[in-house]
């Protein structure tokens, strides 16, 4: 009796503690969930970045402060980035601001869209230099990191970004097949330089010497481990790293103490053995919860006739997590809605789910083509298991249709019908084709500097509708 009363008593004693294991661990999955969400953006921008600059089987590898110009249009091999458009030529750097200013020089590029977007760590459009904000005329930015001390020439704008890493995105129109060329040569007229660089160049140009002295920043890139984002932990792993390179924003502090349990510090690795296997697999199942918020969340906005319409602080976040990291799963790099406007579609008039095995037609009535002052166009994707979106092959190798498409055939109305379907049209329709691919797939709608009416949704795009006839 002695002993059943013993055992029982132990029993006893015992609840509190599992429950308050129990607890720990719900606590540490809903952080970890959190910190899935938080540091998913930071992921893919250090995941980008270690491809274009590290990647020793990257046959496009870059160097870090230097542009690559992509000489031709986003294609089925465009996978470095999710929703590639395919209207304009690419041209991308990836910055690092530790040591000394970049310049980045625009000169005039005529009639033809273009924009160079500077975006943070963070995925924030902290800087986007084009036509609707600087005219066409000849601009230079000077771009410091957020550590750097002293005055800007007083021929350039100053611009400080908010961290040390950072992406420079820049896209000029192809408007038209003959158009290429044109545009390739307006790319690499588009000047990145360090100070060195310009002080050279304005010596030859002018003999003119800047007041400058610099050295040479180091490609610290060799120990930059190489992302894994089948390993769960990888993301704090690379997440902390990344985050240590920069100074955290003010709005981010509260969300990192509240995540402190969790052990997560900037510039260390994850401690896996401050856990016990128990709250591990709890972690674990955090991850995989904050993984699955994203997919679940991405394409969220104002949802119309299956169309959803994003936020207006796309582009620039502020403290709305979960919706910067649904965009850096279907969409980064995005540009802010008064640059552009993306409006996406994956289901028919009858909410069915679009899939390259139907047909469709996408009709604008008369006079009611997207209102944007540069150009729209619209892009059919497939869409991956993790909801990353490419293009595939197609017979015509069209991936994306628009205003600057020549060759599109209006109805006697003056409406425009697009047919959006694998199979190849009858008849006049091939004009107006965009093929489709054959599984699932999401629709975009981009317009360049947008009208008020597009941004504040008072533009309705109309419905996609399944055709049954061939």
């Amino acid at each position: 009796m002695r002993i059943g009363r013993r055992a029982a008593l132990a029993g006893l004693m015992g609840l509190p503690a599992l429950a308050q294991a129990q607890d720990t661990a719900a606590a540490l999955r809903d952080l970890a969930r959190r910190a899935t969400i938080y540091l998913f953006p930071v992921y893919e921008m250090y995941r980008a970045r270690w491809r274009a600059t590290v990647d020793e089987t990257n046959p496009q590898r870059q160097r870090l402060n230097r542009f690559r110009h992509m000489p031709t249009l986003a294609d089925p091999t465009t996978r470095d980035v999710t929703t590639p458009n395919a209207d304009t030529l690419y041209s991308s750097a990836w910055l690092d601001l530790s040591l000394e200013p970049l310049f980045l020089t625009v000169p005039p590029v005529g009639d033809l869209y273009y924009s160079y977007a500077f975006i943070d760590l963070f995925t924030d459009n902290f800087l986007v230099v084009s036509p609707r904000l600087k005219g066409n005329g000849l601009v230079t930015h000077m771009i410091v990191g957020p550590k750097w001390n002293g005055d800007a020439p007083g021929d350039v704008t100053l611009v400080r970004a908010p961290t040390t890493s950072a992406w420079l995105l820049g896209r000029i129109l192809v408007d038209g097949p003959g158009e290429l060329d044109r545009v390739r040569i307006l790319q690499n007229r588009v000047l990145l330089e360090t100070p060195d660089m310009r002080n050279e160049r304005r010596i030859l140009e002018t003999g003119e010497l800047m007041r400058f002295r610099t050295q040479a920043p180091p490609e610290p890139v060799a120990d930059w481990p190489a992302p894994q984002p089948d390993v769960p932990f990888d993301l704090f792993d690379i997440g902390m790293r990344a985050l240590g390179e920069s100074p955290l924003p003010e709005r981010d502090r509260p969300l990192l103490e509240a995540l402190a349990p969790l052990k997560l510090k900037p510039g260390r690795r994850f401690d896996q053995r401050a856990f016990s296997d128990v709250e591990r697999r709890a972690i674990l199942a955090g991850i995989e919860q904050g993984h699955a918020d994203i997919r679940a969340a991405a394409g969220r906005g104002r949802t119309i006739d299956g169309w959803t319409y994003g936020e207006r602080h796309l582009g620039n976040f502020g403290d709305d997590y979960l919706y910067r990291a649904a965009t850096a799963l279907t969409g980064l790099g995005a540009l802010t809605p008064g640059e552009a406007v993306y409006v996406s579609c994956a289901v028919d008039a009858e909410r069915r789910p679009l899939s390259g095995a139907q047909r469709y037609t996408l009709t604008f009535p008369a006079d009611r083509l997207p209102p944007a002052r540069a150009f729209w166009s619209l892009s059919a994707y497939e869409v991956t298991p993790e909801g990353r979106a490419f293009f595939v092959d197609n017979p015509i190798a069209r991936y994306s249709i628009g205003d600057h498409t020549s060759d599109l055939m209006p109805g006697a109305d003056g409406s425009l019908t697009i047919y959006i379907q694998r199979e190849r049209p009858q008849g006049e329709g091939v004009a107006n084709w965009l093929p489709a691919p054959g599984g699932s797939m999401r629709l975009v709608l981009r317009a360049y500097q947008p009208d008020e009416a597009m941004m504040d949704g008072r533009y309705r795009v109309p419905a996609v509708r399944r055709n049954s006839s061939p």
